[in-house]
């Protein structure tokens, strides 16, 4: 899947071979999304979908942070809501919520922006973090343009399954004939997830040390979705590792 670590050495080098490494991810990508979309012809359209950047949004306890049902997280829910419906109705935000485990990593949020610091400014209004009890980090992300849709209204809720993938113990910068065949059976395997319409989309990060991508599952179980993600042969070669968290979204905002 990961861009990164099939370019990332490269990046601002002015590479043509990046350059056309990036655009034959791309292309794989498009694949990805349209097979998943259920669009009918998808190699042939493949050329046709575009790639975009997005910038997904973390928001993170910070040591302020208390467990607990008070009267105050219940008010700064409310205004986290509002604020959310608020990002909805501007086309700034395609898909956000909350993460159902108990993580470090509340939520997260995939922006519609022109550059990470729009995206950090964006979410800096989010209560939470002007309360001090959530701080934000940003990613910047590829992928598929129109694979997230406006949500259903009225909004209802549905779980879906995010893992991240980073930089595991086997990985290394440099590209031999084992490296390169790992990746193409990592692309093999994400077509193949697709097909099974568990895999719902896919993409890579850019320039994010040891985060490199996402795969995003619409599966019936939390132990599913680790299965699926384990099973990729990057994962299981110790090249990636995988960290994966239930997800609730507005339904309609990924397919």
């Amino acid at each position: 899947m990961l861009k990164s670590e099939i370019v990332r050495p490269r990046l601002g080098t002015g590479s043509s071979r990046a350059a056309r490494s990036i655009m034959a991810l791309a292309t794989l990508l498009a694949i990805l999304a349209i097979q998943t979309a259920g669009a009918p012809g998808a190699l042939a359209q493949a050329p046709k979908y575009e790639m975009g950047t997005f910038y997904i949004c973390l928001l993170v306890k910070s040591s302020n942070f208390k467990d607990g049902d008070t009267t105050r997280n219940k008010e700064l829910l409310q205004a986290h809501l509002k604020h959310v419906q608020g990002l909805i109705a501007d086309g700034k935000v395609f898909a956000m919520g909350p993460f159902l485990d108990n993580n470090p990593i509340v939520g997260i949020g995939v922006f519609n922006a022109s550059s990470p610091e729009e995206a950090r400014a964006i979410e800096q209004e989010d209560p939470f973090v002007k309360s001090g009890l959530f701080t934000v980090e940003v990613l910047k992300w590829w992928a598929a343009k129109g694979i997230m849709k406006p949500p259903e209204q009225p909004l209802k809720m549905s779980t879906y399954y995010f893992a991240f993938l980073r930089r595991g113990p086997k990985w290394t910068p440099e590209k031999t004939a084992e490296t390169e065949k790992l990746q193409a059976d990592h692309m093999a395997n994400i077509v193949a997830m697709a097909g099974t319409g568990k895999l719902v989309i896919a993409g890579p990060f850019e320039n994010a040390g040891n985060d490199a991508g996402v795969f995003i599952f619409k599966v019936g179980s939390l132990d599913e979705a680790k299965a699926l993600a384990e099973g990729d042969p990057a994962v299981k070669a110790g090249r990636l590792t995988v960290d994966v968290h239930p997800w609730m979204v507005a339904k309609g905002s990924l397919p």
